[in-house]
């Protein structure tokens, strides 16, 4: 794919999500688009980087340290930030605490305290998110909702994590409402956390929403959306 579609598929998408956050009646810029940029070729990534697009996600912890180091020698005028995605085996939590802007896919105690742990060596706060499986799928990773509690004992008694908020996936659709009961009912959680009396800051964002379904998410309170194919193209999987 050229850099001009590219360019014109991100600016496609901005514009959606902007028109989106409006007819929710949230203020502009409310809304983080990450341009999910796993198996994509480095060349891409930075056409994608210079149409704008500075907040990237990866899957594949191997994946994403190779682009991040390949991308960081090359002289940009700002460094994209980069957002972990997929599912964080802890054996990998030394190298992403070193450059990762925000890990999203948090789902276990153990999880949290190796993170933690990783972060202290380098004295460098690691924001995260915590990851709850609405859906109950085999295939998907994520904390159960009642496990919910103890992980968020556990992230706020971590002296090196920044705990910003929530994330979810929701079981692959074309339809794009068919979403729309797991996005709402992550919202559900992050209010109820918030009667509890869990910090405004630590309930920040919701992580929500992809190419099929990224504008009903934000409908239902999405702060930051995930979007890989409506900016790149189609795109072939891991095997």
């Amino acid at each position: 794919m050229s850099e001009l579609q590219i360019a014109e598929r991100l600016r496609q998408v901005e514009e959606e999500v902007a028109q989106a956050v409006a007819e929710s009646g949230r203020e502009p810029g409310s809304v983080t688009l990450v341009a999910v940029s796993k198996t994509r070729s480095v060349a891409e990534i930075m056409e994608a980087v210079s149409a704008g697009a500075l907040d990237l996600g990866e899957n594949y912890a191997q994946e994403m340290m190779a682009k991040h180091d390949e991308i960081a020698s090359a002289e940009l005028s700002e460094d994209p930030r980069w957002h972990y995605i997929g599912h964080l085996q802890r054996n990998k939590a030394k190298y992403l605490v070193t450059f990762c802007a925000l890990i999203h896919s948090v789902d276990s105690v153990r999880l949290i305290d190796e993170l933690d742990r990783r972060a202290e060596q380098i004295e460098r706060r690691q924001p995260v998110l915590l990851q709850i499986d609405l859906a109950g799928e085999e295939t998907k990773f994520g904390a159960a909702e009642d496990e919910l509690g103890e992980l968020v004992e556990a992230v706020e008694g971590a002296d090196y994590l920044d705990w910003q908020g929530l994330m979810c996936i929701a079981p692959y659709s074309e339809d794009p409402e068919s979403g729309r009961q797991y996005y709402r009912r992550l919202r559900e959680l992050r209010d109820g956390l918030a009667e509890e009396g869990v910090a405004a800051e630590n309930l920040r964002h919701l992580s929500m929403g992809m190419t099929s379904d990224y504008q009903v998410a934000i409908a239902e309170g999405a702060t930051i959306v995930r979007v890989g194919q409506a900016i790149f193209g189609p795109r072939e999987y891991h095997k």
